[in-house]
């Protein structure tokens, strides 16, 4: 459709443009999307150190975060504050709001991830993966990323990041380091 109108015009001009749309129609110039999943060790790293990074990274379309609920609990314990008599909850948290994604409790028997690496406890509370221990939040994380083939597991956890990375590739899994590397590569920080 756009190439006929194109193509109807005259001059140096419309072939620029006509190149330029034939290139994003066939995807040529498409932009990578990233979507983070943050751990709550993350979360926390960046309101300390960086605390201008979530906003910045909210105001670029190719680029999002996401906190799991599980994570999001976590992190509103720590988060209210006293403003006159009530307790509410912090302006940082509020702005999480709109990031955070509904994920089911995985019950081993029901979503277990197929493979000879994943064990689980007798109390269902913990998960072991290549004899590492990690929790049900942890284990969450991973197969919601599993589930999720753009998203991004960004934590500090050594556990979790080598029990993801038997699970998921490896270049789905990043620290805090990495993270921030990507977002300098991206332009961000």
């Amino acid at each position: 459709m756009y190439t006929n109108i194109i193509s109807n015009s005259i001059g140096k001009t419309s072939f620029y443009w006509k190149s330029i749309i034939d290139l994003f129609l066939k995807g040529d110039n498409k932009m990578a999307y990233k979507e983070y999943l943050l751990d709550t060790n993350i979360v926390i790293k960046v309101w300390n150190k960086y605390p201008e990074l979530l906003d910045a990274i909210e105001n670029i379309e190719c680029i999002d975060f996401k906190i799991s609920e599980d994570i999001a609990g976590e992190l509103s314990v720590k988060e209210y504050v006293q403003f006159n008599k009530d307790f509410i909850l912090s302006n940082k948290f509020l702005k999480l709001l709109g990031h955070i994604i509904t994920n089911k409790r995985p019950s081993f028997s029901e979503t277990c991830i197929e493979s000879d690496f994943v064990k689980n406890e007798k109390n269902d509370s913990v998960y072991f993966n290549n004899g590492d221990k990690i929790s049900i939040n942890d284990y969450s994380l991973i197969v919601i990323c599993e589930k999720n083939k753009d998203y991004i597991l960004v934590t500090e956890d050594k556990k979790m990041l080598r029990s993801a990375k038997i699970i998921l590739d490896s270049s789905r899994v990043l620290n805090f380091n990495q993270f921030l590397d990507e977002l300098r590569e991206l332009n961000v920080l």
